[in-house]
């Protein structure tokens, strides 16, 4: 009889719910998923380092991976990195302003760098080509700028169209060179700057900004152009 009333009840327990093994399945799966996004997304913080740097995702070694390329950073941004030409820019201004020559002397964005451009009169008497004297503080200035920055300088000498004929300077040519060319001198004797990072050249009249027809513009085409660019080799790194 108790045998029989065993069976009965066996046949009466009811298996276990079908609903409960399908809830616990889906948790399960869903904290796996969980452990693997956390875990995808942890990026150790030598490697966000590098990234920032421009240094690309770099493994342990200090090698990077054969599959991926170091990350190169862009022009504009490796300007920014290098600390250059907006400040240097900036500090320019301020100087120029505080010396009164904010008037005289024109600064302008380039790519890669930034142009001077110096009315010739600020820098030399009319038809020589010694540098003024008291000229000799802002182009000091300026080498303190290249000093602090990874620039390369090009001078530029220019002039009006009015012929000048003297056992000095038999024309233009050799007038707007000697100008570029002592201003070059200066920067590597007085500010040591490395030579393979100068360059002077002389236009002549052949890149007026102006008209030679009237004297307003003979003055603006008589400058000394300075260009500030930032090496190629700090663009590469």
């Amino acid at each position: 009889m108790e045998e029989e009333s065993r069976k009965s009840n066996k046949k009466k327990e009811a298996p276990a719910a079908g609903w409960e093994m399908i809830y616990c399945s889906l948790v399960l799966i869903i904290v796996a998923l969980f452990a693997m996004l956390v875990s995808y997304s942890t990026i150790k913080e030598d490697k966000i380092t590098n990234f920032r740097e421009g240094k690309g995702l770099i493994p342990e070694g200090g090698k990077p991976d054969k599959a991926s390329d170091t990350l190169k950073l862009s022009p504009d941004i490796s300007v920014d990195r290098g600390k250059s030409v907006m400040p240097a820019v900036k500090s320019l201004e301020i100087y120029l302003s505080q010396i009164g020559l904010n008037k005289s002397v024109s600064l302008e964005k380039i790519e890669k760098g930034f142009r001077v451009i110096f009315g010739s009169n600020v820098l030399f008497p009319s038809g020589k080509a010694e540098i003024n004297k008291e000229a000799y503080p802002c182009l000091d200035e300026m080498i303190k700028i290249t000093e602090n920055n990874p620039f390369s300088v090009k001078v530029e000498g220019h002039t009006d169209n009015v012929p000048i004929n003297t056992p000095e300077f038999p024309s233009n040519w050799e007038l707007s060179t000697a100008r570029a060319v002592n201003i070059l001198r200066y920067l590597l004797e007085k500010g040591e700057l490395p030579a393979d990072k100068l360059a002077a050249v002389g236009f002549s009249k052949y890149h007026p900004v102006a008209s030679n027809a009237v004297s307003e513009g003979r003055q603006r085409n008589r400058r000394v152009e300075f260009y500030f660019k930032i090496d190629p080799e700090v663009l590469d790194e």
